[in-house]
């Protein structure tokens, strides 16, 4: 009878308990519960989806989009400040007029203290007089002509840089939007892989979520897609705009499951007709792989949960 000596016994067993936990450890790090795998598919579920989208035509749709809601963001920007410009300028006149009150009685306090020590004559009692009035006719009143010029020209130039700043940051933030959506949609064809992170061998779900945000955005969100949305700042479907991110939780989840990036309306022409899209990495169902649903198709209505926030709102 032939006997395994212990220490090779030991250092298979050692291989063993390894290679079980490395396996445990990838499942908790992926989408250890498939969306596909806990919520049955049944006839009608999905559109039967010839064509797609093509990425210049969502470009197209959601420009349109981020223009119309900037256009609107900076006219009530624009109001707010206008209003916020009167107030600060009736506020500065207000403080103008007290000063000038403050200055006039300083004026008359010296000239009373003047007056013991000046001549008793009426000639040298009314130069004081005509003096004051000539003070208050011409001097005051240029004084306070250049001051409202230089209130109004500062309010001015304050509003433009106050607007030109939020431009500017609805810029930055439309960029990041489109840069995320348009590094998912690269990547459109790639097969299905459970549990995989990178483009080869390929995606699940919550892997081409944090693939695609390292490398457009560079945010890091680690996990599955449960991880994914405890990291997000919840947001309705209504207010979503294109680049949040969309989940899903099959019936007999006790968690999130499924996860992809909000793409906004559909645009014309193709067999989604009028819904709201996203990009998934899809494991079943008529097309698999990384590829454009429809949230109106039945199993994406059943399934759906809700949006969640990684970019904020412009």
């Amino acid at each position: 009878m032939f006997f395994f000596p212990k220490r090779t016994i030991f250092l298979v067993f050692f291989v063993f308990v390894s290679s079980f936990l490395l396996f445990a450890d990838s499942k908790t790090n992926g989408d250890d519960t498939d969306i596909f795998a806990s919520q049955k598919i049944v006839d009608g579920d999905f559109l039967n989806i010839k064509v797609e989208p093509s990425k210049k035509e969502l470009q197209s749709e959601n420009e349109k989009f981020f223009e119309d809601v900037k256009r609107k963001k900076l006219e009530i920007l624009k109001k707010l400040e206008k209003e916020q410009n009167k107030i600060d300028s009736a506020k500065k006149n207000v403080l103008a007029k007290k000063d000038k009150q403050r200055a006039q009685l300083e004026k008359n306090k010296s000239g009373l203290k003047a007056k013991p020590e000046s001549d008793s004559s009426a000639g040298k009692k009314s130069e004081p007089l005509k003096e004051n009035k000539a003070e208050k006719k011409s001097e005051p009143l240029k004084e306070n002509k250049t001051e409202k010029k230089s209130d109004k020209i500062q309010n001015d130039n304050e509003e433009k840089d106050s607007v030109k700043s939020s431009e500017e940051k609805i810029d930055s933030l439309i960029f990041m939007r489109e840069n995320f959506i348009n590094c998912g949609l690269d990547y459109r064809g790639t097969r299905y892989v459970w549990g995989g992170k990178t483009p080869v061998p390929g995606f699940d779900c919550s892997g081409l979520i944090t693939y695609t945000a390292k490398k457009s955005l560079d945010i890091d969100l680690q996990g599955n897609a449960q991880d994914i949305y405890n990291k997000t700042s919840p947001v309705s479907l209504s207010q979503a705009q294109p680049g949040d991110l969309i989940f899903f939780k099959g019936d007999s989840d006790t968690r999130i499951t499924h996860v992809g990036i909000y793409l906004g309306k559909n645009p014309s022409g193709n067999d989604f007709g009028k819904q709201n899209l996203f990009l998934n990495a899809a494991s079943a169902g008529p097309r698999t792989g990384v590829i454009i649903s429809g949230l109106d198709e039945n199993y994406w209505k059943k399934t759906f949960y809700g949006c969640g926030r990684i970019i904020p709102e412009f």
